[in-house]
């Protein structure tokens, strides 16, 4: 078993900023290269459980536009060889604080988000 590298957990958290920098600057552009062309995402948004494509997150960061004064941290909770899972947690978002669960694969030697599950707080 190969050791994981730090250059991975900084990987990881490069491809996440993406993210939360979308988010910050409302513009779903800046995260697109961060997920997979078929990425998912699954959690309840307003008490309505929500499964489906990554496309809804796309058009939500671009119709709600910039949200500046968003706080985000990133911790990457583990990478095992090419699969890592890493938390997010968003406050103050349009008003709203989430928690997600992005699971990352590492594909072609670049890290990718496949998948987001959250938690929004009411």
């Amino acid at each position: 078993m190969e050791k994981i590298k730090v250059s991975d957990y900084e990987a990881v958290l490069e491809t996440v900023k993406k993210y939360t920098d979308s988010c910050k600057e409302g513009k779903s552009d800046i995260m697109k290269s961060a997920f997979t062309e078929n990425a998912l995402m699954y959690g309840y948004l307003n008490g309505e459980y929500y499964n489906g494509s990554i496309e809804a997150l796309y058009g939500a960061v671009d119709a709600f536009g910039p949200a500046p004064d968003t706080k985000a941290r990133v911790d990457v909770l583990s990478i095992e060889g090419t699969a890592a899972v890493a938390r997010v947690t968003l406050e103050d978002w349009h008003g709203l604080s989430f928690t997600d669960f992005h699971s990352l694969i590492k594909e072609d030697g670049e890290w990718k988000i496949i998948a987001k599950v959250f938690h929004q707080y009411q």
